[in-house]
């Protein structure tokens, strides 16, 4: 599931790790049972790639749709947490 159309996503802060440059953002209008707070990591090789300002937006864009998408498929994981399977 995309995010919403419309929907705000505000940068309020970054850190600088290992991994790359952590980026958080909140969203003021996410949707019934949508979490607010979204974080992404892009490394210093996507950084690399980026030299304007709509690269960069595509870029972010594309990360938290996919952290999106993953936050809805673990909300239908957690139901199982626990579990033994039989294999």
């Amino acid at each position: 599931m995309p995010l919403q159309s419309n929907c705000t996503m505000t940068f309020n802060s970054y850190e600088i790790n290992d991994e790359g440059i952590k980026f958080n953002f909140v969203c003021l209008n996410p949707g019934a049972g949508q979490p607010t707070d979204y974080c992404i990591i892009i490394s210093d090789s996507e950084l690399s790639t980026i030299s304007n300002t709509l690269q960069f937006k595509t870029l972010v864009q594309n990360k938290l749709q996919r952290k999106y998408r993953a936050l809805n498929i673990c909300t239908k994981l957690d139901q199982y947490i626990g579990q033994s399977l039989v294999i």
